[in-house]
């Protein structure tokens, strides 16, 4: 296949253009003009594309089989995560319609599940949360791409595949909310037997490809989780013993880090009302969706996909942090 990739020069876009590469297909890379060139750009068509401003856009589609979408905000302010994650997917959509290109692989996330309302297991039925605007810019964003891709699939026929994985980890980027967080010499791990809804950012290109290369229905949705699960108190243990951090894990209960949570989230509410600010974990609803101990469900992407993931978790731990 001929396969556009957005975000082609990210974490996880360069992953999954490797991944491409090795299973030949033809690629077509999108990376933002003043991006350094990657190391595979020698054997890829890479155009440099803002798909804030799409000049260039329709005719580096010219040709594509299937698009993958993975570009996205992570950071900045919640204005300048809608308009680059939500005005750039309504920019490529309008050019996909141009040059009428008919299937797209969108990689969402984990964060539109309503974790408050998701009972013991979390998987692809569990229910997404409704109140997007009390859970951060970057959440807002991703629902409102979600919805874009859908209403341009329900009016123009296009096939979309999407992908929601959990956190996403890897070489510079192995520190991860659901952990908990480092205070001075401690670091406190929240529900220390949490299972943690890990995915390599290797075996997360793994599960985009093979997505991406599969005939499937229209809408079809899939987490992405890695086999076999490992707990917070595990990950924490091996991110700070391969990282070379001095730092003594401190077990902290769910419960009483939620309640702590609910406290807080009262008090700023009958003080504050909607002005008030609390940071994620002084936030009841965004407390749970980092730390509320369910286990996650491999079910559908292995039933469907008879996908797996290719590295387990040691080698994934050597491919994060080598020597």
């Amino acid at each position: 296949m001929r396969v556009l990739v957005t975000g082609a020069n990210g974490f996880l876009g360069s992953q999954v253009v490797e991944r491409l590469l090795r299973s030949n297909h033809q690629v077509v890379a999108l990376i933002r003009p003043a991006a350094e060139a990657p190391g595979w750009a020698d054997r890829v068509a890479v155009h440099r594309v803002d798909l804030r401003v799409a000049d260039g856009l329709v005719e580096a589609l010219k040709g594509i089989d299937v698009v993958v979408h993975v570009a996205a905000a992570t950071s900045g302010s919640e204005d300048q995560q809608f308009a680059s994650t939500v005005g750039g997917t309504e920019k490529l959509l309008s050019a996909m319609g141009v040059a009428d290109i008919k299937r797209i692989v969108l990689i969402s996330s984990f964060v539109l599940y309503d974790w408050s309302k998701a009972k013991h297991i979390l998987d692809e039925d569990s229910p997404l949360e409704a109140d997007i605007y009390r859970m951060g810019g970057y959440t807002i964003a991703k629902a409102w791409q979600e919805r874009l891709v859908l209403a341009h699939a329900k009016e123009t026929g296009c096939k979309v595949t999407i992908l929601r994985p959990g956190f996403i980890w890897g070489k510079g980027h192995a520190e991860l909310a659901g952990m908990g967080r480092k205070v001075g010499p401690v670091f406190v791990v929240v529900g220390p037997g949490n299972e943690l809804p890990l995915t390599h950012v290797i075996n997360c290109a793994d599960c985009v490809v093979t997505a991406t290369e599969a005939e499937l229905p229209s809408p079809e949705v899939f987490n992405i989780v890695d086999r076999p699960a490992v707990s917070a108190w595990r990950y924490t243990g091996d991110y700070l013993r391969r990282s070379r951090i001095r730092a003594r894990r401190l077990p902290m209960p769910y419960g009483f880090g939620r309640l702590i949570a609910s406290s807080a989230t009262s008090l700023s509410s009958w003080k504050f009302g909607a002005r008030g600010q609390l940071p994620s974990l002084l936030t009841k609803r965004r407390y749970e969706a980092q730390f509320k101990p369910l286990r996650f469900s491999t079910a559908k992407v292995e039933r469907v996909l008879n996908w797996t993931p290719p590295l387990s978790y040691q080698e994934c731990l050597d491919a994060t942090f080598p020597g």
